[in-house]
């Protein structure tokens, strides 16, 4: 064999091996040449990657990575990719099965604890703790004064309207969130649930699902009155904690600045219409390295959203860890039984997980708007009214 036929056949193992792992390749132009005159490389590289991860022949690569990845300890090549690739089509479905909605204690049909929902409504609106303080808390059979009477009509004319339709978007994060919310939405007295998830999306490829565009066609046709979001498990995975930051007016923009910009443009289309909305941010993750791609995500959504018109971000880190804070598969609830509010992936939750995550964002609406259970009594706010404080799920 001659030197030019040994030199072509070197060549193309050569091309073939950078194309298998380009996802490495990727990271390491990214965090080597991108502050050097062979930045345009980096840029070059990016879109060998994302033509790869389009082709057909990229994703069976993926599915054999993935396929494999458990008889490496997890270290072969990047596992936290396998972790969150539904099958095309996935339907609600199979996502609850997916999240492990029969666990002990908590189903996915269970009905909603409409003692402990009540109790969580009962949150009096920031800046109110005094007057909540002077607020008896009642019994079944007691007689309300008319000063507390008072009080409480005091604490609904400070919120505004209940909501009647109230709309979640974001990845398969939020369609988990849904399940959750839906049952307990159901409990509450005219008001409607409208879940539009998408498995595997995010603000991070607008070509395979375009947030931006698809949030204005959801506002457009439900005209909802409030809008709930948890997004950002997919766009996290892009962070690279190792990248420097770039020069002011550098054209070439980090992760975290492209992601900013295009969630301003997805939160502009909120304000647009006036459409309050709160942000649930992304709980504790399983992995380390993940978790800490998390937290600069969650940062950068809290940030975002301070900027925005009526958008709120809801911190959920703390909410699914054990009392010293660390990442826990179960949790006790209010009899001390365990239960599992992780699902094996490390990433999303089970429907009891999401039961944790739907009274907390419940608790925060019920601070800003009224909310009343289908079978509450007496005049109006009176479901707000103070009651026992929330037992833990």
């Amino acid at each position: 064999m001659s030197w030019k036929k040994a030199c072509v056949i070197y060549c193309v193992a050569l091309a073939v091996a950078a194309l298998v792992n380009i996802e490495k390749v990727s990271v390491w132009t990214d965090e080597h040449l991108s502050e050097t005159p062979l930045a345009s490389l980096t840029r070059e590289v990016r879109q060998v990657r994302n033509v790869w991860r389009e082709s057909s022949t990229g994703r069976l690569s993926k599915r054999v990575d993935c396929a494999l990845a458990p008889y490496f300890d997890g270290t072969y090549k990047n596992t936290l990719a396998c972790q969150e690739t539904p099958g095309p089509g996935a339907t609600e479905d199979a996502l609850r099965q997916r999240m492990d909605p029969a666990q002990p204690v908590l189903k996915a049909d269970e009905p909603v604890d409409t003692t402990a929902l009540l109790a969580a409504l009962s949150s009096p609106p920031a800046g109110k703790a005094g007057m909540a303080n002077a607020i008896p808390h009642t019994r079944p059979g007691d007689t309300v004064t008319q000063q507390s009477a008072q009080d409480q009509a005091s604490l609904v004319a400070s919120k505004g309207p209940a909501p009647h339709k109230i709309l979640v978007v974001g990845d398969s994060l939020a369609i988990g969130l849904s399940l959750s919310l839906r049952r307990s939405v159901a409990a509450l007295d005219g008001v409607e649930l409208i879940g539009e998830g998408k498995v595997s999306s995010g603000l991070a490829n607008p070509k395979y699902y375009d947030w931006s565009k698809a949030l204005r066609v959801f506002l457009n046709k439900y005209s909802p009155d409030v809008v709930v979001v948890m997004m950002g498990a997919n766009d996290a995975k892009y962070i690279n904690l190792n990248e420097k930051p770039r020069p002011a007016g550098s054209p070439n923009k980090t992760w975290p600045e492209v992601f900013s910009m295009r969630l301003g443009d997805f939160l502009a289309a909120l304000a647009e219409k006036n459409v309050p909305s709160y942000w649930i941010g992304l709980p504790i993750m399983g992995d380390p390295s993940y978790a800490k791609q998390a937290q600069v995500m969650n940062d950068i959504i809290k940030s975002e959203c301070a900027k925005a018109k009526s958008s709120h971000y809801l911190d959920t880190w703390k909410l699914l860890t054990d009392d010293q804070g660390n990442y826990s598969t179960f949790l006790p609830n209010a009899k001390g039984v365990k239960i599992k509010v992780r699902a094996n992936d490390k990433i999303h939750f089970t429907v009891a997980g999401g039961d944790i995550l739907a009274r907390s964002f419940l608790a925060t609406l019920a601070k800003d708007v009224v909310l009343r259970p289908k079978n509450a009594q007496g005049p109006a706010g009176r479901a707000n009214a103070p009651a026992t404080a929330a037992s833990t799920p």
